[in-house]
Formats: C-alpha cells, sequence, structure tokens
C-alpha cells in the first residue's frame, strides 16, 4: 500500500464513484483547513492523515516537536501519543481473544481475574468484560483518575486495590461516565488470558501484522525516542505552548487506558484497516466479520453535545467497545478523540463515505477535533458543512477566559480571610478509602496540602471561607486548583472534601470523589 503525499489520479477516479459529498476533499482541501487550524489554535505540532479505502489521500505533518529546538521538524515517522483513541487497540486485542473462544464479552471479569472487586457483591458478580469496556459502571466521571493524573504510576494491583472502595454515583450499567481504570483492568484480562504483558500482545497480534513498525505501546520507551513530540501546554490565557513536566507521561501499567504512539504514517494504516472491517493490507483477516460489528455496536447512551446537534445534525450517541457511534449528517460516523496533558487527537471514520480521518498534535488544545471534524462534515455534508474550526476556536478561547478568572489570575483574585479557628487544629493526616492519605501540615505560618500520591499537587492552603482553603498548583498549566472543606462536628475537625475550583478543570481531576477522614 503506497502513501502518498498528494492525491493522485487513481484516488480521485476511486473517489469519483463515490457519493458527490466525498470528492470535496481533496488534498488541497485538507491542507488548507489544516493550516488554518494549525494558526487558528496556535499549535505547536501536528500530523493529519485522511485515508479513502486502500488509497490515502493525504497524509502531512506540520510544525515542530519540541518549541525550544526550531530545527526539530514534525515529520511522518514522529511518533504521537494518542490518548483514549487507543482504547480501540484494548478491545481489539480482546475481540480476538473473543474469536478464538478465550475471553468471553459478558463473562465475569472475575473468571480472568479472581481479585476483581467492586463495592457492591452483587455488582461484583454481574460485572462482565462489555461492561469494562462501555463506561457503565455506576462508578462517577473518571472515577479514581487522580490515581493516575497528573503524575502517578499506579501498578494494576493499586487499580485493583482502589476501585473495590470507590462507592457508585448511579445504579449499574443504568447511565454513562467516562471511565479509564476499567480500560487498565480491560487490560489486564488481556495479558491474564494471554500469558504475557498488553504491550507485548499488541505488538504480536496488531503492530506486527499490521505493519505499524513504529507503534510502541509504552509510553516510557515512546517518550525516550530519538523522534518522538514533546507533549506542551499553556496556562489559561497565556499565548506561547511550553513543554509539559517530564513526570505526566503516562506510566506504561496504565496505558491499556490510552497510552500508545505511533507515526501518523502508521495510523493512516489503521484507519484503512478499520474501513477494510479487519483485513490487513496483505488480504489477511485479523477480525472477524461478527467482532467487527460487536465493536461498532453501540451499547452505552451518550447525550449529545449542542454543537453536533447544531452543526452536524446529530440526534443519538452510543459508546459501543472503545468507539462511539453516532450520526452525522444523515451517516453513520464511528471515532474517538483523546486527550492527555499537552496532547490531543482525533480519529473519526465515515464508512459510507469510505472515509476516515486521523488528526494528533502536541499541545493540549480542540486542534486536532476541530479539524478531524471539519474535514469529515466536508466529506458528508460538502458546502453544507458548518465552520467547525472557527466555531471550536470561538469555545475553546471562552473556556480559557472562563480559566484565567477562576485561576485566580483574573479580575477576582483570591481574597484571604482570618481564619475561623486555629490552623492546628487543621493539620494532620487524612484517609481517603480509594485515593490514601493526604497530608495538612504547617509551613512558613500557613497552612500546606501534600497530595501523597502526587509529587506536584502540593500546596499553600489560603483561607477563603469559614472553613474553605484553596490550593493554587505550582504548575499553572495544570488548570486544576482545588477547594479544601473541612468537616466540622462538635467543634472538631473530623475530615475533608475537595472539588475543583473552575468548571473549566479536566475530569480527571476528580476532587469530587475523595471523602477524607481525619486520623
Amino acid at each position: 500500500m503506497k502513501r502518498i503525499l498528494l492525491a493522485t489520479a487513481a484516488t480521485l477516479m476511486a473517489l469519483a464513484g463515490q457519493a458527490a459529498s466525498a470528492q470535496e476533499l481533496t488534498a488541497e482541501r485538507i491542507d488548507e483547513a489544516a493550516r488554518q487550524a494549525v494558526d487558528s489554535f496556535n499549535v505547536t505540532g501536528m500530523a493529519v492523515t485522511v485515508v479513502s479505502g486502500d488509497d490515502v489521500i493525504l497524509t502531512r505533518t506540520y510544525g515542530v516537536r519540541d518549541v525550544r529546538d526550531p530545527d526539530t521538524a514534525v515529520n511522518t515517522d514522529t511518533l504521537f501519543p494518542f490518548a483514549s483513541i487507543g482504547k480501540a487497540f484494548t478491545t481489539t486485542a480482546l475481540a480476538m481473544l473473543v474469536d478464538e473462544g478465550r475471553v468471553d464479552w459478558d463473562a465475569p471479569v472475575r473468571d480472568y481475574i479472581p481479585e476483581f472487586a467492586m463495592s457492591d457483591p452483587y455488582i461484583t458478580a454481574e460485572f462482565s468484560v462489555r461492561d469494562l469496556v462501555t463506561h457503565r459502571s455506576g462508578l462517577p466521571l473518571g472515577a479514581g483518575d487522580l490515581l493516575v493524573f497528573p503524575d502517578g504510576k499506579p501498578e494494576v494491583s493499586d487499580i485493583l486495590a482502589a476501585i473495590r472502595h470507590i462507592p457508585p454515583a448511579t445504579s449499574f450499567r443504568s447511565e454513562y461516565a467516562y471511565d479509564n481504570l476499567m480500560y487498565i483492568i480491560a487490560g489486564e484480562v488481556v495479558a491474564r488470558v494471554e500469558g504475557e504483558a498488553w504491550a507485548d500482545v499488541l505488538d504480536a497480534r496488531i503492530f506486527d501484522p499490521l505493519a505499524m513498525d513504529s507503534c510502541e505501546a509504552r509510553p516510557s520507551v515512546a517518550a525516550a525516542d530519538d523522534n518522538t513530540i514533546t507533549q506542551h501546554s499553556r496556562p489559561p490565557g497565556v499565548a506561547d505552548a511550553a513543554p509539559i513536566d517530564p513526570r505526566y507521561i503516562i506510566g506504561d501499567s496504565t496505558s491499556p487506558a490510552g497510552g500508545i504512539s505511533c507515526s501518523i504514517d502508521d495510523l493512516s494504516i489503521w484507519a484503512q484497516f478499520w474501513l477494510n472491517e479487519g483485513i490487513a493490507e496483505d488480504g489477511t483477516r485479523l477480525l472477524s466479520e461478527a467482532q467487527v460489528n460487536e465493536l461498532w455496536t453501540g451499547v452505552t447512551p451518550q447525550g449529545v453535545s449542542p454543537l453536533l446537534q447544531q452543526l452536524g445534525g446529530t440526534h443519538f450517541s452510543l459508546y459501543g467497545l472503545g468507539w462511539t457511534l453516532r450520526d452525522f449528517h444523515g451517516q453513520l460516523m464511528v471515532g474517538h478523540s483523546g486527550g492527555l496533558l499537552g496532547a490531543s487527537s482525533y480519529f473519526g471514520l465515515l464508512p459510507e463515505e469510505d472515509i476516515a480521518v486521523f488528526v494528533s498534535s502536541n499541545v493540549s488544545t480542540y486542534a486536532s477535533s476541530a479539524l478531524a471534524l471539519q474535514l469529515l462534515a466536508e466529506a458528508a455534508a460538502g458546502d453544507e458543512a458548518a465552520d467547525w474550526i472557527g466555531v471550536l476556536h470561538g469555545v475553546y478561547t471562552r473556556s480559557q477566559e472562563m480559566a484565567v478568572q477562576d485561576s485566580g489570575a483574573g479580575d477576582q483574585p483570591d481574597v484571604a480571610i482570618e481564619p475561623v479557628r486555629d490552623l492546628t487544629a487543621y493539620t494532620g493526616i487524612y484517609m481517603d478509602p480509594w485515593y490514601g492519605a493526604v497530608s495538612i501540615e504547617m509551613r512558613n505560618g500557613g497552612l500546606f496540602i501534600d497530595m501523597s500520591r502526587s509529587e506536584v499537587l502540593d500546596a499553600p492552603l489560603v483561607p477563603v471561607a469559614p472553613d474553605r482553603f484553596v490550593a493554587r498548583w505550582p504548575d499553572r498549566s495544570l488548570n486544576a486548583d482545588a477547594y479544601a472543606d473541612f468537616i466540622i462536628v462538635d467543634g472538631q475537625v473530623t475530615g475533608m472534601t475537595m472539588e475543583p475550583v473552575s468548571d473549566t478543570t479536566d475530569f480527571s481531576f476528580d476532587f469530587g470523589d475523595l471523602h477524607f477522614t481525619k486520623q
């Protein structure tokens, strides 16, 4: 399969036999839209590929791998981490084991991981492999992600020990709530059935057969590669991006939830694999037709965003097994977004148009989603496509403005009050059942919080209301400041809860799920 940088006559002839709207997606138009997205969002580096069946309409890269070195241009071999889009690799490996009769989607997880347990015995007994990958566990949104974010490196055993202590937010299987920890456990199912590490399974079952030679499922290895991007972020309201703290690179043990890196050339192969319904370039079927359909069957209803309703004519959205499925301009769209601290990606397919778009960037913005949705909309709706890049840039700008105000750097800075009780009353060790210990100490005449599992979530506590303090973390690019609210019983401090200061904070900083008891 020959990948090309510009549309060839053969590509255009192939497209000519499809719906008229697909003809609008030329190499020239893709490049124009990509440059618009790069400029609008001030993107550091980006890679995009658009494929149709066995043809690559365009694969192109923009910008640099690292802002500290303007000569490190991104190229088509540069590794990009694409976060939660990698969940489909985990479900694909599981589907291959289902094809072989070694895993059953509806078998209890305990058949494969005997020590697996949720907070309720009934849920533990009923919790299936399918439940691991469809975000219907009943746990809160992003439950337990503070074990991982921003710099946690838990082992799978730590995850298994924690989830049994996280109380549900809804009844089992009743509502959608995005969950990363369950995908880590899904990767462990793969590892235990195969008897080898999840990353090695992906090498043998997916990367090698598809000749995706650049792909690496161990984030520590990808980050050390000579041709890998540096992840970048910027504090709210700051124009220039800067490299993230290297400690934010996701841990190897948590990679099944979103730690794979690949070059854009190899991601074009992955896109073609799905347009060809599980068949490799050499004609080998790696995934049965039944399992392709299984992965692309909606399981858990999701809410539809107003933007998708207004701009994409979307009426429904369902989460399948590692994929989101929705209607988009009257067609089926299958895809997934991905976001890490300092990187963002989007992968979308229109099977009826035989078009797939993969965009990845090395900075935390909406640019990847904006460009991908722009191209998919033009493929599906032609001249009727909305200006996704412009609209999402406006949304991003407003979000940044709100984050600036919430950060204490706007026109409403923190105003410290006189504490209502002696600060030493708050000091001590506080325990949460799933997170563990947090320390509240006296430092330099004031309170200080040490989040224990994280080396970077340590900060002074400023009193802003009776028994309420705010923690402004030193790394301002995290946009994850938190309130600490102390629980008072009979005049004594007995516990503490937390919550994000800003609605713009990423859900993975799930401070609201913490319920500390003072020891």
